[in-house]
């Protein structure tokens, strides 16, 4: 029982992570406003990333990467991020939305923050962080406390 609930906390966790990166890319834009209860929640980052997103904001960060078709991509891991970040949560589809989600941040550390080194203004800690935990879910599933519910008997 204890792996079932580490597992759940585990994937609470990364999933609200990236569902909180991913909301603003998809739901944010200049003039958006975030309430102050969730702004003292989720920290100043995310009221500027909020006044920043919207797909088409992310598609010109996507473009900088020189990745082709920026705009497609941007509303794929805007997708990713928010809706898979749920879907972790919750334990439904896991080891296949983890898997996705180590892809995004493998290209995160490669094209965008390898250069910065590990640790410091934004280097690859935290998304390297994310892609051992995404890894570690694919590779055991969701557990028990989950809408897939498998694991271990």
């Amino acid at each position: 029982m204890l792996k079932d609930l580490s597992l759940l906390v585990l994937r609470v966790i990364v999933g609200a992570i990236f569902a909180a990166h991913g909301y603003p890319k998809l739901f944010g834009g200049q003039g958006k406003h975030v309430s102050p209860s969730i702004a003292r929640y989720l920290g100043q980052g995310f009221v500027q990333a909020i006044e920043r997103g919207s797909p088409i904001g992310f598609a010109t960060a996507v473009e900088r990467l020189g990745l082709p078709e920026p705009l497609l991509w941007a509303w794929f891991v805007a997708c990713l991020e928010f809706f898979g970040g749920i879907m972790l949560a919750l334990g439904w589809l896991t080891r296949l939305v983890a898997l996705l989600l180590a892809g995004e941040m493998s290209v995160a550390i490669a094209r965008v923050h390898w250069r910065n080194g590990l640790i410091g203004q934004g280097g690859f800690e935290f998304a390297l962080s994310m892609l051992g935990s995404c890894l570690a879910l694919a590779g055991t599933g969701p557990g028990r406390i989950s809408v897939d519910g498998t694991g271990d008997p």
